[in-house]
């Protein structure tokens, strides 16, 4: 557990101790910017001892338990907003998602459907049903219109089910009847795909016609219903809070212009309740003017909307009066576009709800806040804003070669549209006087300094800022740390990234979470021996493809190969080769040829056969030797 977890729970546990709980984020990032006057730092940036830590703890227990001080409400509506707003925006974007998903696995059980020609009878059957349940998803999408979480109240009722699919099934079979889904089948992937976006808007079409002429479009949110509902009033209620907040900025902007030596003259603490107060003002002011940007381009989007739904409408009306059909040329794309409108505006119904929400909680955050600006030095302080003797008459000391740009209207094209740091506030104001907020002037220039569009409040502003545009730029950063509340306002978000906001509220990766995410919990398990799979590839269970296969085989047996002469046909001839098998091997043993004999005569008397001269193999010649013959010499 680093010092960050550590400080944050001790924190969350001694507040609940004392009756005020606060929440993590909240608790988080005020212990993130506690300023530490010794290093002219935030307290976690550095490496921290144990009695640092407690010194912390305390620190950060004694700034929450002042909630209802301005700084502390400014930084609590920062948090709640941006988690409401980040919240919102994270249901709708998992909303459009799982939208996303299913249409998706519809789109693919039509487009990866294999048909064999165009006269499968069942094979056309399954892709009509297929495509008859995509459509009917579209069409269910638009049963919710963001004002509850089931759709309209009959939504549930099976008769109102019975009939949309009824309505749906009729508008596919007046665009594509089932028997002429040849053409559909030899499309690409991609051409499918178009196709089927197109036949949704044509049947959403055609129902939302239905409707107009009160006909069918059962389950379909009214037209009227999304023209009028809670909250359609919501510009006209944030232009009226814009213009009370900005007349409460601006009679702090005069007392804040005149206090001073010779002028008002006010505590401290006084000074840091009031500017705390203005701070709170931007802020909140700030959050009102981002709603209303919004709303003014939703609005005018359901402006234009509404006239292409109504233009849409009476084109059909004249086309189809008295007459049960009319060429698809001319009715088919007016389908599709009063669908598309339709859409559009569902959408922009449900965007308008949520900004409902985050209004309403504005304005809870405003009505606990209270002013404490006498009126009486608000008069004071206008009264010596009028007097002419008041005004001093200061020449800007600019020249080229300072290292700073300045932007003109005279000399800048688009000048009305640079963009601003630091919201367009003084920045002098902002460094010399604790962080006040006083809105500058761009008329009397745009300063750019190392990428930063600067302006100023007067003209000794302006020349202080060129003696040293570095100590003004490095000036904001420390204020920022000595008044956290101004790192989301002034979008110093980058020169603060581990106290960043969002980062906070939104809980993403690389951020200090402090608490693990909602898990789910899932086991595996893992087999002790494991036995190796024996699976055959050409292995087939169907009894079907198996007989197929052998008729197949059968029929291939029962066919004659055809011979014709070719060029060069006489060098395909068969050859063969002749081939000797080894002999036996033989072995010559020490016996003599009387052995021999001897046992082949042992072999015939086996057999009976008798020996003799003519009939026993190899047969005994006796023979004589007579010597002393022919007057030889016996001796």
């Amino acid at each position: 557990m680093n010092q960050l977890e550590e400080i944050v729970k001790y924190v969350i546990y001694k507040c609940r101790e004392n009756n005020h709980p606060v929440t993590e984020t909240l608790a988080a990032f005020v212990t993130q910017t506690i300023y530490n006057p010794k290093t002219d730092r935030f307290y976690l940036e550095d490496k921290l001892t144990a009695s640092q830590v407690d010194e912390l703890k305390a620190t950060v227990l004694q700034k929450l338990s002042q909630i209802d001080k301005p700084n502390m409400k400014t930084i609590q509506m920062q948090i709640s907003y941006d988690s409401a707003y980040i919240e919102s925006e994270i249901q709708r974007q998992e909303r459009i998602k799982n939208q996303s998903i299913e249409t998706g696995k519809l789109t693919d059980e039509v487009v990866s459907l294999e048909i064999k020609n165009a006269k499968d009878f069942e094979g056309l059957t399954v892709l009509f049903k297929k495509i008859f349940n995509f459509l009917l998803y579209k069409n269910k999408e638009l049963m919710y219109d963001g004002t509850n979480k089931t759709g309209n109240q009959d939504s549930e009722n099976q008769a109102t089910q019975f009939n949309i699919e009824k309505e749906v099934a009729a508008g596919l079979e007046s665009v594509i009847p089932r028997a002429a889904l040849g053409p559909f089948v030899s499309l690409n992937p991609s051409e499918k795909v178009t196709q089927l976006v197109e036949l949704s808007n044509l049947v959403i079409g055609i129902r939302l016609f239905n409707k107009w002429i009160q006909k069918g479009g059962i389950g379909l949110v009214p037209f009227q219903d999304l023209l009028e509902y809670e909250g359609r009033d919501l510009i006209e209620r944030i232009r009226q809070e814009a213009f009370e907040v900005i007349e409460n900025c601006d009679n702090y902007t005069i007392f804040f212009q005149n206090v001073g030596p010779g002028k008002i003259k006010i505590s401290d603490e006084q000074f840091k309740q009031y500017k705390d107060e203005l701070t709170f003002l931007r802020q909140y002011l700030s959050y009102i003017l981002s709603i209303q940007e919004d709303v003014d381009i939703s609005e005018n989007s359901v402006d234009s909307n509404q006239t292409r739904y109504l233009k849409e409408i009476k084109d059909l009306e004249t086309l189809l009066k008295q007459k049960s059909s009319a060429p698809k040329e001319q009715v088919y794309p007016k389908f599709a576009t009063l669908a598309q409108a339709y859409i559009q505006l569902l959408e922009e119904k449900k965007l308008c709800l949520t900004r409902v929400k985050l209004f309403e909680l504005l304005q809870e955050m405003r009505k606990g806040f209270k002013l404490t600006l006498p009126r009486n030095l608000i008069l004071t302080a206008k009264n010596i804003s009028q007097d002419p003797s008041n005004e001093e008459q200061v020449e800007i000391e600019y020249s080229e070669d300072c290292g700073i740009e300045r932007l003109l209207p005279k000399n800048t094209p688009d000048f009305m549209q640079t963009p601003l740091d630091y919201l367009g506030f003084c920045l002098w104001s902002i460094v010399k006087r604790d962080g006040l907020l006083l809105p500058g002037k761009p008329a009397l220039g745009v300063f750019r300094y190392k990428d930063k569009n600067c302006v100023f409040s007067d003209e000794k502003s302006i020349n202080e800022f060129l003696s040293d545009p570095q100590q003004f730029i490095q000036g904001v950063i420390n204020q920022c740390r000595k008044n956290p509340e101004l790192i989301h306002l002034l979008r110093m978000d980058d020169s603060f990234k581990n106290v960043n906001l969002n980062i906070y509220v939104s809980g993403q990766e690389g951020g200090h979470q402090l608490s693990n995410k909602l898990m789910v919990d899932k086991g595996i398990e893992t087999p002790l021996h494991f036995v190796e799979k024996r699976l055959d590839p050409n292995y087939c269970w169907n009894e079907w493809e198996l007989r197929k296969k052998a008729l197949q085989m059968a029929n291939i047996r029962k066919r004659q190969t055809k011979a014709c002469q070719t060029i060069l046909s006489n060098f395909k001839v068969d050859s063969e080769a002749q081939t000797y098998l080894p002999k036996d091997n033989e072995t010559n043993t020490g016996k003599t040829e009387w052995d021999i004999r001897k046992f082949a005569i042992e072999q015939a008397k086996k057999k009976g056969i008798i020996a003799g001269t003519d009939r026993a193999p190899y047969p005994i010649h006796p023979r004589n030797y007579i010597t002393g013959l022919r007057d030889k010499d016996t001796n």
